[in-house]
């Protein structure tokens, strides 16, 4: 794999090296369409130099290192090529009216908008307002297949297949739907009667929407394989406990208090004790010491993360408690005291397959932290009103927890350069970490409305947070909010008001342990025998997709690769269909598969790259097949002693 690797450099820093020795020819030949085409070129080849990833480690073998040592005068000639087009870029250049004047100016302004590193079939080109449709034609012509349009009059097939949006928000989703991944970089251009506002709140909008689908993206590649295994080993107590369907419409109407574990909770947890009985009172794992220090027992926890997050529920009285989690947490957790529990998906793909099997929708969808997590499980429960406590997405102060949590010692801290760091975690979390799993991340520092007026500190991670319930609240209709946080950022929409004040319009008696009760009482005894027939699927699944990928892996091994091949793909691909979960463990071979194949003249690093794809395949499926039959296993053992919760 490190041969391959170095070959791959090898080659790309050839091929940059080539076309910057084309780029400066041109340039000093007065050679406008050929320095033009060399540019295009060279963004491709250094596009797909960035996807190259370096490898785990080299053997160090005659042959990696007859690779290595052509890779010093490569690397020169290619930063040569960098140079030249730096050089290219930074020459003066008529005003975008008269480029687009003439064919040849329309062709200057869409190389001098691309950035040097540029992917044309995975990154996307905006345009807002009318007038540059000739530009989006000739990127369309040149390979560009992400093209967005916003509020021009023209219609898309006008240019080149780009897609028209008349709204901002339109814009965002666009790119959100983009398949089979997303962008990684953006260039937005104005026409020149184009409302500039209007142009940084479309840029603004899909930064942020760029970021949400890489932290998603290394969300699934850093947890994707913990999902599965933990999902796997918890079918016994999903297969036992009810899902967050069972509840069905018993909540509804009923008032939920969403507990977070931010600093101001301190504030007014105290005031939880008098909504016992009259409110859903609902912890996260992070929140949970923090509520039982003032004397109270929530009614549910939710915890989401798959990570070993034990050390939240140390020395926890459980016992009035209902644990929430998702499908795929650390399989403790459904061995903690405690006195009932509800299961849901809240990690895409990868926990949905499970309840699937069950014949359920336990799909909560949130946005990527606990918190916009129980906000989407009180809307699907139908609970009015909704109240928001400890929800401060912000540190002021520093105080990252309220200081009665688990990591109630954390302290967030911003450099010069305005980037954050959380110090003082606990023994607790510096273990979970050590144990896998993403580091504590630095992030770029941001400011947030204040709760009260003003503004508050917060990071880029609570910002896209922020912006989800922001969203989120525009489609909310006929439920009250209340954020009750009383410190924390301003999030519109909600109704912003002190705990004391909501309190009083919380007077209803309500028996939440009695609705789970009532709520467990509706499993079924077939429940275990839909899901194993789900698992033995999913068995016969890989057995098909092992035979596919083997005869593929001969065939591109023979040299094979033909109309033979092209069929046993589609057999393939057929037949990992209903496997996603099992297609998320190998997504970094499948997105180099991806790359590779639409890339011209590119067959033999495609078959190499096809090979490798196979090959991980191979070994997820002999991962996958004994810990599916393993769970299979440990049902039909359940099952032949008659336990059925």
């Amino acid at each position: 794999m490190s041969l391959e690797v170095l070959t791959a450099w090898r080659t790309l820093l050839g091929e940059i090296g080539q076309l910057g020795g084309a780029l400066r020819t041109a340039i000093e030949g007065d050679d406008m369409l050929g320095a033009i085409a060399a540019m295009m070129q060279l963004r491709q080849a250094r596009a797909a130099l960035a996807r190259v990833e370096a490898p785990a480690r080299l053997r160090g073998d005659r042959a990696e290192l007859e690779a290595m040592s052509q890779l010093s005068s490569l690397t020169l000639d290619a930063r040569g090529a960098e140079a030249a087009m730096q050089r290219w870029l930074d020459r003066a250049v008529p005003g975008d009216a008269r480029l687009l004047a003439s064919p040849l100016g329309v062709a200057v302004l869409a190389d001098m908008i691309l950035p040097v590193v540029w992917d044309f079939e995975a990154d996307v080109a905006v345009f807002v307002g009318s007038g540059l449709e000739p530009v989006a034609e000739v990127l369309g012509a040149l390979g560009q297949r992400r093209i967005v349009i916003v509020g021009s009059a023209v219609p898309p097939a006008e240019a080149s297949g780009a897609l028209a949006v008349t709204s901002v928000d339109e814009a965002g989703l666009a790119v959100r739907m983009m398949v089979p991944g997303p962008p990684t970089r953006m260039v937005v251009r104005a026409a020149l009667d184009a409302d500039p506002a209007l142009r940084d709140e479309v840029v603004g909008k899909l930064r942020d929407v760029l970021g949400d689908l890489r932290i998603h993206r290394n969300t699934v590649r850093a947890f994707s394989r913990t999902w599965v295994e933990q999902g796997l080993a918890n079918l016994q107590s999903i297969a036992r406990w009810p899902s967050v369907a069972a509840i069905g419409d018993r909540f509804a109407g009923l008032p939920m208090v969403i507990v977070a574990p931010g600093p101001s909770l301190a504030k007014n947890v105290d005031q939880l004790r008098g909504l016992r009985g009259k409110a859903i009172i609902t912890a996260f794992s992070h929140s949970l010491k923090a509520v039982l220090a003032a004397g109270v027992a929530p009614d549910l926890v939710i915890t989401v993360d798959p990570q070993d997050v034990r050390y939240h529920f140390e020395g926890a009285d459980l016992s009035r408690v209902c644990l929430v989690n998702a499908a795929t947490v650390h399989p403790a957790l459904f061995e903690l005291p405690a006195q009932r529990f509800l299961t849901l998906s809240a990690n895409c793909a990868i926990d949905d397959w499970i309840f699937d099997g069950c014949g359920e929708d336990a799909v909560v969808s949130g946005g990527g932290s606990v918190a916009t997590t129980a906000f989407s499980l009180a809307l699907r429960w139908g609970c009015d009103p909704i109240v928001f406590v400890g929800l401060d997405l912000s540190f002021t102060g520093g105080a990252y927890y309220v200081a009665t949590s688990s990591d109630g010692d954390a302290r967030a801290e911003v450099d010069e350069r305005g980037i954050v760091r959380v110090n003082g975690w606990s023994s607790g979390f510096r273990a979970m970490k050590a144990a896998g799993g993403p580091a504590a991340p630095s992030e770029r520092a941001v400011v947030l409305p204040g709760w009260s007026g003003g503004s508050v500190p917060s990071s880029f991670m609570f910002s896209l947070f922020h912006r989800w319930f922001v969203e989120r609240m525009r489609s909310v209709e006929g439920v009250r909010v209340f954020n009750c946080t009383e410190g924390g950022a301003f999030i519109d929409g909600m109704q912003h008001r002190p705990l004391a004040d909501v309190a009083p319009l919380l007077d209803r008696e309500i028996d939440v342990a009695g609705e789970l009760d009532a709520a467990a009482m509706t499993l079924d005894a077939a429940r275990e025998a839909r899901l194993a027939e789900h698992l033995n699927g999913f068995v016969r699944g890989l057995h098909r997709s092992r035979r596919f990928a083997t005869i593929a892996r001969k065939l591109i091994d023979r040299g094979q690769a033909g109309p033979r091949l092209t069929q046993i793909e589609r057999g393939l691909t057929a037949a990992l269909a209903p496997l996603t979960f099992a297609s998320l463990l190998a997504q970094r071979e499948l997105d180099r598969a991806h790359d590779l194949a639409r890339r011209p003249g590119a067959e033999t690093d495609f078959l190499a790259a096809s090979a490798s794809l196979f090959d991980t395949l191979l070994d997820v499926i002999d991962q996958l097949e004994p810990a599916l039959k393993g769970a299979l296993v440990r049902l039909g053992h359940r099952r032949s002693h008659g336990r059925v919760a």
